[in-house]
């Protein structure tokens, strides 16, 4: 079932969908894209369906899992992550990677979040 999406929403959801396929796009010349250009992709997609005003609950709220999961694997690089992974496009160190991975997966799993709880409550 789809939800109405409001203008604003789908303003937002708009530039989010550029987001992601620009991070989909970057994934090209990753050591593994074939991990991470489907998790960017999908991404895209939801927003992409926002935008077109199909915003439903189950697709975002079954990324939404997948990418906390996600997460949960990634996030112990987090922990001990170098400041200067975040501030620079160019990778400095090997272990910049995993740790920018997980901030890609917080921004997807909140992203999903957003909008599934937009879907829930336009029912």
């Amino acid at each position: 079932m789809t939800a109405h999406v409001p203008l604003p929403l789908r303003v937002v959801a708009a530039g989010m969908c550029a987001f992601f396929l620009l991070s989909t796009a970057v994934q090209y010349n990753d050591p593994d894209p074939y991990l991470w250009m489907p998790i960017y992709g999908v991404a895209a997609v939801l927003a992409s369906m926002c935008v077109a005003g199909r915003l439903s609950f189950r697709p975002n709220a079954v990324a939404l899992v997948v990418y906390i999961v996600l997460f949960a694997m990634w996030a112990p690089a987090l922990v001990g992550a170098r400041r200067e992974a975040f501030e620079t496009w160019h990778m400095q160190s090997p272990g910049d990677e995993e740790a920018r991975e997980a901030g890609g997966l917080a921004i997807c799993a909140i992203w999903s979040a957003v909008l599934a709880v937009a879907a829930r409550r336009s029912r």
